[in-house]
């Protein structure tokens, strides 16, 4: 009997034990989050990234953007006044290249470039000189004037320059402004210079062997360069003045800003080139001979900064290439570029 009775307390406490044991496992599972079945179908894998380039469209000469019907224009070059009476020039906002070089009597002359853009008025327009065709032959260029000297119409001809001159075209090409005086008051636009062209059956488009630019806004690691003072005579000085803001250099004439005659916006270059040539005075009207063809030196500025470079021309239709003391050939940045040659005696001054 007493054994029965130990047995029976014995296994109430086991059944007893194992209940509780059962009570606990259940509700730690339900304190644990609940398993959810996830099915093969739900996992997504994730898409690969793929960088979209967008491909650029730049212009032929200046590396700035334009259009895709504008990518191979051919490039007009119009030569533009500088005598006193002849400022503010109109269009040269426009401009992408513009060289400066001495005329008669220490006057500088302007030859702008054009590819993409296209201003409605542009000048005023003068005649022709033999080393600015060297400078237009670069470019396969129409090249835009009124006359020139006895030298450079005969270059036109021999050379077969896609010749728009004042002197053989109609008042719808060229026309006088009654604000300035004669001869400095004459004008044209890019329009009018295309329709022209297409009158004489000029070819629209040109492959040009151009210079080379970066890709986007690089540093040179030159020497500092802020502003720089070109006197081309004691009458008239070019002043470039560096906007750390605008990373461009304003341009400025005897210490005033230059402004576009129709924009009334301040002239401005990304690159500028000091080019030095020969200088020879021809005959008595002061006629000039500048040494476009061959080897000199120079420097390149850009981005505050400048270089000491040489440059070499083989032929009139070459183009002109610069490259450093080390031998690499300079690499410009996108954007406007002016081209001041000046006589390899000229001293100018930087800050």
């Amino acid at each position: 009997m007493k054994k029965f009775v130990i047995l029976t307390i014995i296994m109430s406490t086991l059944a007893f034990s194992g209940c509780s044991k059962e009570e606990k496992v259940v509700e730690t599972l339900k304190e644990k989050d609940p398993i959810v079945e996830v099915k093969k179908e739900e996992i997504k894998k994730e898409e690969p990234v793929i960088e979209v380039i967008e491909e650029k469209n730049l212009s032929p000469i200046s590396h700035m953007e334009c259009e895709e019907n504008q990518v191979n224009n051919r490039p007009f070059a119009v030569m533009l006044d500088n005598q006193v009476q002849a400022r503010p020039q109109a269009g040269l906002d426009g401009a992408e290249i513009v060289y400066e070089i001495l005329a008669e009597g220490n006057i500088t002359r302007y030859m702008a470039i054009f590819a993409t853009k296209s201003p409605k008025l542009i000048g005023p327009v003068r005649s022709a000189r033999p080393y600015f065709i060297d400078k237009a032959l670069e470019y396969d260029a129409l090249y835009v004037h009124d006359g020139g000297s006895p030298q450079a119409l005969d270059d036109i001809i021999r050379l077969k320059m896609a010749d728009i001159s004042a002197q053989s075209r109609g008042k719808n090409t060229f026309w006088r402004k009654s604000h300035k005086k004669r001869p400095h008051n004459e004008y044209t636009s890019a329009d009018a210079i295309r329709k022209a062209a297409n009158v004489s059956n000029y070819k629209k488009t040109v492959n040009i062997d151009m210079w080379k630019y970066y890709d986007k806004d690089t540093s040179i690691e030159g020497n500092e360069l802020k502003n720089i003072d070109i006197p081309y005579s004691k009458n008239y000085k070019v002043t470039f003045k560096y906007d750390e803001n605008t990373k461009l250099y304003d341009r400025h004439i005897n210490n005033k800003p230059h402004l576009d005659e129709i924009s009334k916006v301040e002239l401005s270059a990304k690159n500028i080139i000091v080019q030095r040539a020969s200088k020879k005075v021809l005959d008595s009207a002061g006629r000039l001979k500048i040494g476009l063809v061959g080897t000199g030196d120079g420097i390149y500025i850009t981005n505050g900064e400048m270089k000491e470079v040489t440059w070499k021309k083989d032929s009139r239709r070459s183009i002109t290439r610069f490259f450093y003391k080390n031998g690499e050939e300079v690499k410009l940045n996108p954007g406007v570029t002016w081209v001041e040659v000046i006589p390899k005696s000229l001293n100018y001054t930087q800050y």
